[in-house]
């Protein structure tokens, strides 16, 4: 396949002698977008791809479309850029120690590879970056149920063959209503994840799927294979990444293509079909003579890490995003050496990390009651899954042993336990009180297991896993009494007043398991506290009496089971 060479006057510029250095210039928007992926955090079949930029805004392109069908305005912040291939981006100086020269950058016509190529090389290019990344790691299972819905789909009853096949996985868009059904792109947040394991493992396993059903095809190229696109893969294959800027991008983009609908464009076009040009090509010139110049900064540096580093630094610093979103595209974009790379420079930039760090195990690790029921912030999330922000706040009085105050009481009693009988815990080794917190709340420390078994419990005695839109559904915050915010912080808050006024400080295990039974009275407490009809029409959970009332009918009834369960929930 032949390769287009483009070149560009540049500035080159080191912000200190020990940075990377940035190279700035401008070229046309049409061309950008030939060279620059947006590598975007996203979902093809149900599995999230590796990529850290949001999905396009279709309001924000057509806003800028308005914006720069205007010639005479004008954007001074440029698009941030970034090396995905160190061997295709090359400057060249005009004269030694210069600080001027030229920008060469070396891409193909990436739309015209096949599906199979494309696959073969981010195979290769994960492999490259996670040097475990093999057979070994792939998932066999997985690739095993992907060849049987390829084959499924290939028969001519396949319609009716698809209702036996599982589809616990698939995506769902219902708007169901909920207190807690949205997360708000716009909340400022010092807050993302680093995960102990990574997704990469996963999306690797993937393409590695979909390489083998086309090898089973006996095809090199599909436009698009259970549920992956050659348009969704693209990001991935070209020279540059944008790391900030894609609406603009594309707003341009769009822009210049809208004067082939004009009157003059179509006269333009009829103009150069009548000097002997193919229309094709007529409109193709047009659109690249209409489209503006726009400004970058490449930061010359193919580091993963340092991608994603910028990235939410831009995004935290400047335009806040969503927890959830955030804190998964960090995630899931980096193997566990790129993250160790990257962490303390972010802690160092103001950006928290140890609490999304453990949220991320939480909505991820198979032995967790909450995995698959957080929101990731992608589109596609169902609206009634609990918020990332919930599960974060949960973990923090596991963790951090603060934030376990009954909302009818004035005691921290998670803060209360961790000062008088925490220096006695068990699950923690010798050393000083500071030392034995620091192991304690480890991402991976002992708290997490705590917390796992503690909600574990939870959902066993008084949820409802199989059916989640039910009083006491474990899964969907839309009708369940049990499954949302206030209901599961007041579970934890008495877990630790339990163990407060009971002077308990956790030997091991086996004694958090003799608690957890204590404090439901060996099961006097009954399993259907929650599945019933609270009679809620039109009250919002999160209202601060609802929550009094709510965590002072629970203390009373778990305290003395035979006074019977309580009859009002709201106020």
């Amino acid at each position: 396949m032949s390769e287009i060479v483009k070149e560009y006057d540049a500035f080159l510029v080191h912000q200190t002698p020990e940075s990377k250095p940035l190279v700035l210039f401008s070229a046309s928007a049409v061309e950008i977008e030939q060279w620059a992926g947006v590598p975007e955090r996203r979902k093809l079949a149900n599995e999230e791809t590796a990529g850290f930029q949001r999905q396009q805004d279709p309001r924000r392109i057509t806003e800028l479309m308005k914006f720069f069908a205007d010639s005479n305005n004008v954007v001074q912040n440029p698009l941030l850029g970034a090396l995905q291939d160190n061997q295709r981006v090359q400057f060249s100086r005009t004269s030694p120690g210069s600080p001027f020269g030229r920008l060469s950058i070396t891409h193909e016509d990436y739309s015209s590879l096949s599906m199979m190529t494309m696959l073969k090389r981010i195979v290769a290019h994960l492999e490259s970056r996670v040097s475990s990344l093999g057979d070994d790691v792939v998932d066999e299972a997985r690739v095993a149920s992907i060849m049987r819905l390829e084959m499924l789909e290939a028969e001519p009853d396949s319609e009716n063959n698809d209702r036996d096949i599982d589809d616990s996985d698939s995506d769902s868009n219902e708007n169901l209503g909920s207190d807690e059904s949205t997360i708000d792109d716009a909340e400022a947040t010092a807050s993302v994840m680093l995960a102990e394991e990574t997704h990469l493992v996963d999306f690797y396993t993937e393409l590695r799927a979909r390489i083998r059903v086309l090898e089973q095809r006996g095809a090199e190229d599909a436009e698009e294979i259970q549920g992956f696109t050659k348009s969704a893969l693209l990001a991935y294959l070209k020279p540059v990444v944008l790391v900030d800027g894609q609406h603009r991008l594309r707003g341009a983009v769009e822009s210049a293509r809208q004067s082939i609908k004009s009157n003059d464009g179509k006269a333009k076009i009829l103009d150069a079909v009548k000097g002997g040009a193919s229309p094709e090509l007529a409109a193709e010139k047009l659109i690249e003579s209409q489209s503006r110049r726009l400004p970058v900064s490449l930061l010359m540096d193919d580091s993963p890490s340092e991608h994603v580093f910028q990235f939410v630094v831009v995004n935290q610093k400047a335009t806040p995003m969503g927890k959830a979103l955030l804190g998964t595209i960090v995630s899931t974009s980096l193997s566990r050496t790129e993250l160790s790379a990257v962490a303390d420079r972010l802690r160092r930039a103001g950006i928290k990390l140890e609490d999304s760090q453990s949220v991320a195990y939480l909505t991820r690790s198979e032995d967790s009651p909450f995995r698959g029921l957080v929101q990731t912030g992608m589109a596609g999330d169902r609206a009634d899954l609990l918020q990332w922000t919930v599960l974060r706040g949960l973990v923090s009085i596991f963790r951090e042993l603060r934030g376990g105050r009954p909302f009818n009481q004035k005691i921290d009693y998670a803060r209360a336990w961790k000062m008088e009988y925490f220096p006695q815990c068990g699950l923690v080794g010798p050393g000083t009180d500071e030392e034995r917190f620091e192991e304690w709340s480890r991402p991976d420390g002992p708290w997490r297991d705590i917390f796992v078994r503690f909600f574990s419990r939870v959902r066993d005695h008084f949820g409802d896993p199989i059916e989640a839109e039910t009083y006491n559904g474990w899964g969907s915050t839309a009708v369940s009494n049990l499954f949302n915010k206030v209901s599961l912080t007041i579970l934890a808050a008495d877990y630790f007043d339990f163990l407060y006024t009971q002077s308990e400080s956790l030997a091991d295990l086996d004694d958090f398991e003799r608690t957890i039974n204590d404090w439901l009275k060996g099961g006097r407490v009954s399993s259907s506290y929650f599945n019933r009809d609270w009679r809620l029409e039109n009250v919002k959970k999160d209202q601060l009496a609802v929550k009094r009332l709510w965590a002072q009918n629970w203390q009373e009834y778990r305290k003395v089971p035979a006074s019977g369960l309580p009859k009002k929930f709201k106020p």
